[in-house]
């Protein structure tokens, strides 16, 4: 399927709904820390609205309000997001194809340059594996790897009815 082919604004629709996250968080140093959550998306005027909440073992439970949205004459999609830590961002990508959405922002951190890249990609409607990559000096400083797992799936349903 080509770019051409895709309708990047009904993707973003497969984020709709309620979703369970699982989280491995890898700092600088390599220990991973694992970490769970809720995450709910809903449909607005101009795009989707995600709000997700998270509980990762040795930090303080997060929060974050991301609006996603595609622009058509940049052919651009947009995740705009404000976190409990007070930072924001506006990562800026494209579908690679109608299962995976490349996603960065590039500013400053600490002083410092940095680069966050978000891959996304739907395993299927139901669950969508996102590898999160931040950089600072072209050093790798943080990696966090989601499953999200859609709630209430057809598949769980059809687990649960047996």
């Amino acid at each position: 399927m080509t770019q051409q082919q895709l309708n990047p604004a009904e993707l973003l629709k497969q984020l709709i709904g309620k979703w369970n996250v699982g989280i491995a968080l890898k700092k600088a140093e390599d220990k991973i820390v694992a970490g769970c959550g809720d995450m709910t998306a809903t449909e607005t005027q101009t795009g989707i609205n995600s709000e997700i909440e998270t509980q990762i073992e040795g930090f303080e439970d997060y929060y974050e309000n991301d609006i996603w949205s595609y622009d058509a004459d940049k052919d651009e999609v947009h995740l705009f997001s404000v976190s409990s830590d007070g930072e924001f961002r506006d990562h800026v990508g494209k579908w690679v194809d109608a299962q995976t959405l490349e996603l960065q922002w590039r500013g400053t951190f600490e002083d410092q340059d940095q680069t966050e890249h978000i891959h996304a990609y739907w395993s299927n409607k139901d669950q969508i594996d996102v590898k999160e990559t931040h950089r600072r000096q072209e050093k790798i400083v943080l990696q966090v790897d989601y499953v999200f797992k859609r709630k209430n799936s057809s598949q769980q349903l059809i687990q649960d009815s047996h």
